[in-house]
């Protein structure tokens, strides 16, 4: 027998649909409506924002707090950072030349020859990283269902501004990585948190975040984190929520940021959210903390001038990052000075002054992302083995000492050796088959 719908139920669906038309198709940029309107159902089988985008669930609390001014780093670090609060500093890279060099005949002619990491435009974590140079990015990323998400190459660092929340202090010995992301719009991330503090600015177009505090963590069904790591994505499709299936989600509070070009969000270490583009976008980001671990404390050295000079990031020292001819791109990888504080964690807690190679193997063991298949990957070195290579004069011991002196390429190598690679080698680099580009629709 057909099952017969209430009128309160049709209705409801009626103008859920005209609202959600009116959201996509009423900005005159052409954007949806964000934070998007409210509509609330009625209807006990069909509740608000079921079978909708993140965000028609409940309204929002707010926007994320706002700076249309320099704000200094020792207040970054006191209002946000230390306690995980984002915020978003309006123009805060705003005199960086890339907001008006950056054109795609620019980027191609300046930096064409440069590697790029690539990804499918709705992320899909099971989804392999390609790699592909610039010039042949920016002939397809317009057509084919792809966005670049990168290291931002050493040569481009010098046309974007440092933001004034960093310039001075711990925080500019711990900048950890800078990425690039491009894309012709359409892009919408999965419900996720990451590791590292981030400051997400943008360099052309606009997006929206969705943000959100950890502690909802259950509410938005995320998958079991991998011991020790520091991030994780939720498994509901942000894009369309099933509140049969993931009920919780409509009772989770969120605050909002749009950013256009200059502007800047801090998203603390561990902060949920999720990002939307519509158009050609353009974003720079720095990952940080203000010490060898997540909780230490910001030390404000060099903090005494009334008024901070332009920075370029070009002038900073990053842990992690990637030239022409280079065969990693070296993304994804961890801080290396928060390695060098969890070994020296390791002596601290067995109230010792050596690492044995058992101690070492049991440290390395514990770090490990994941086991490596491939016999033939350096990562299965044995970590006897790889005790022996930090051990190069044959002591049988590793002191404290030596760890803290480890040289920067030292952590790097020990690095890449805990953690499988974010991208293929340059000699392995392929293209985005046809398949893949097929397996998601433009949005």
């Amino acid at each position: 027998m057909a099952r017969i719908y209430s009128a309160t139920f049709l209705i409801t669906i009626l103008v859920i649909f005209l609202v959600y038309l009116g959201n996509i198709s009423t900005s005159s940029n052409n954007l949806p409506d964000f934070p998007p309107k409210l509509i609330l159902s009625g209807d006990q089988e069909f509740p608000t924002g079921h079978l909708q985008p993140l965000g028609y669930q409940c309204a929002p609390d707010g926007p994320v707090k706002e700076y249309n001014v320099s704000l200094r780093p020792e207040v970054f670090w006191q209002e946000h950072v230390k306690s995980s609060v984002p915020m978003v500093l309006r123009q805060g890279i705003g005199k960086s030349p890339a907001l008006s060099t950056w054109t795609d005949d620019y980027l191609r002619e300046t930096y064409g020859d440069l590697d790029l990491l690539i990804e499918l435009k709705e992320e899909d974590r099971s989804h392999s990283t390609r790699r592909m140079n610039m010039a042949d990015f920016l002939a397809r990323y317009k057509d084919d269902d792809i966005y670049a998400v990168t290291v931002l190459p050493d040569p481009m660092r010098k046309e974007v501004q440092v933001p004034s929340c960093l310039l001075c202090g711990s925080f500019l010995d711990y900048v950890h990585e800078t990425n690039f992301w491009m894309s012709s719009g359409g892009t919408r991330s999965v419900v996720h948190f990451d590791a590292d503090h981030n400051l997400h600015c943008m360099v052309a177009g606009c997006k929206d975040f969705i943000m959100i505090e950890k502690k909802y963590y259950t509410d938005l069904y995320f998958i079991e984190q991998k011991q020790y790591s520091g991030s994780a994505f939720s498994e509901i499709d942000p894009n369309k929520i099933d509140l049969m299936k993931f009920p919780n989600v409509s009772r989770v509070p969120w605050t909002y940021a749009t950013l256009r070009p200059g502007d800047c969000i801090y998203i603390p270490a561990e902060y949920i959210h999720q990002v939307r583009s519509y158009h050609r976008s353009i974003s720079a980001t720095i990952l940080f903390t203000c010490g060898p671990s997540l909780k230490a404390p910001f030390e404000p050295k060099g903090c005494d001038e009334d008024i901070f000079n332009y920075k370029a990031l070009s002038d900073v020292n990053v842990h992690w990052t990637y030239n022409k001819g280079d065969a990693l791109i070296e993304m994804g990888f961890m801080n290396i000075e928060v390695l060098r504080h969890s070994i020296i964690d390791t002596f601290n807690q067995r109230n010792g002054e050596n690492f044995t190679k058992e101690i070492f193997i049991e440290f390395w063991n514990q770090h490990r992302e994941e086991a490596i298949e491939n016999e033939e990957d350096p990562r299965n070195k044995k970590p006897g083995e790889i005790f022996d290579w930090l051990d190069s004069k044959g002591k049988g011991v590793i002191t404290k000492a030596e760890v803290l002196n480890f040289s920067k390429e030292t952590l790097k190598k020990l690095a890449k050796l805990i953690d499988p690679p974010h991208g293929p080698l340059a000699e392995k680099q392929n293209s985005v088959s046809e398949k893949e580009q097929t397996l998601h629709s433009e949005l």
